[in-house]
């Protein structure tokens, strides 16, 4: 299994890291359970390259090493302003999708014009 697979398998098996993580950030426990299940857990429709003639498709994300070690470091208190900014970026994301409809791509565009993920991850 792939690195970033098995982080995100092992996040997906924590059952302490919502209330780890609330505490740390002084985020709302549920707020942060509702970005634990929006990335690690959820079924998506992925739609991000349909323009690129890829058919969308109903799947979890593709696992990311750096979302992975974020979450990790939110857990463990070392966290940065770029877990924080991950954190406000996919909270808006999942509130979009959950309000307005399954799209990711629709849901990520209107996300990042508010809380932009952070560029790291696009780079």
């Amino acid at each position: 299994m792939d690195p970033a697979e098995q982080l995100y398998e092992a996040n997906r098996q924590d059952q302490n890291d919502v209330e780890e993580i609330a505490g740390r950030t002084g985020w709302k426990p549920g707020n942060i359970a509702k970005v634990k299940h929006h990335l690690f857990i959820e079924i998506h429709l992925l739609d991000s390259y349909e323009a690129l003639g890829v058919a969308p498709v109903m799947a979890r994300f593709d696992a990311d090493r750096s979302i992975a070690e974020s979450w990790l470091r939110l857990k463990t208190g070392a966290f940065t302003e770029f877990d924080l900014q991950l954190l406000r970026h996919e909270t808006a994301e999942a509130w979009r999708m959950r309000k307005h409809g399954p799209s990711h791509r629709r849901a990520h565009a209107a996300a990042m014009k508010r809380f932009p993920a952070p560029k790291e991850l696009w780079s």
